[in-house]
């Protein structure tokens, strides 16, 4: 069972799922059988304890890994048989943001967000402006030219988030955002991904983080041994 936004269902699907499976050699089962469908606009937050399946399923949406079995679409189209350009295509419409970062260290913060924008050809002063207006709203402006090797790990993290939406994606995928963040950051952090919400981006976000799931309208799935278990609003014990 799932719960519903108390708000309109999109009509339209972003994400299908149907009996997605993961398996690593020898034999660990990250993910049996899930199936759901996300809804173009909608943001899903995926919980659960740690090694519960959450950042195996962000890297199938995004294709870092492949299903052992099952079928995954990204607006209708298998991303299981896309490759070449076609993935890379796909890839450009996806921000994800990492549990572990993956920042180029040697780089500046400003550096680093604006990598997205550039492999796209935005125009360089857009690229100025959206960096500088990301980091305001992230309390980072003052980061700007700091290599982010220097930076602390809260600071990284949400250059990582940055970094991901910095494009506009589509579908923005967002792994324990705010594990290292008090709790204004994590304000911001989240009144950040509910504007990318808002102008039309799906997102998805894995955590375990309750304070950021708790008092929300938006569906909530839980996550345990590699399975989904529906949630009743407002139960989260």
């Amino acid at each position: 069972m799932t719960i519903h936004s108390s708000q309109s269902q999109p009509t339209e699907t972003m994400i299908e799922l149907i009996k997605v499976s993961k398996q690593y050699p020898p034999d660990v089962v990250a993910l049996k059988d899930i199936s759901v469908s996300i809804g173009t606009g909608e943001m899903f937050f995926v919980i659960g304890r740690s090694g519960a399946g959450k950042t195996t399923l962000l890297k199938l949406l995004c294709s870092m890994e492949t299903p052992s079995n099952g079928l995954i679409e990204i607006s209708g189209k298998s991303i299981n048989q896309l490759k070449g350009h076609h993935l890379a295509k796909l890839r450009q419409k996806i921000g994800v943001a990492y549990q572990d970062f993956k920042l180029l260290t040697d780089r500046t913060t400003a550096e680093n967000i604006a990598i997205s924008m550039e492999v796209s050809y935005k125009k360089p002063q857009i690229i100025r402006k959206r960096v500088r207006d990301l980091l305001e709203q992230l309390d980072l402006s003052d980061k700007h030219d700091t290599v982010t090797g220097e930076l602390s790990r809260g600071e990284q993290q949400r250059v990582t988030l940055a970094r991901a939406i910095a494009n506009s994606p589509t579908m923005i995928l967002v792994d324990e955002p705010t594990g290292n963040l008090d709790a204004a950051t994590t304000e911001r952090v989240m009144a950040l991904l509910h504007n990318c919400n808002k102008a039309g981006a799906t997102i998805v976000i894995a955590t375990h983080d309750d304070s950021i799931y708790r008092h929300t309208t938006h569906r909530v799935m839980e996550l345990r041994k590699g399975q989904f278990h529906g949630m009743t609003k407002g139960n989260f014990s």
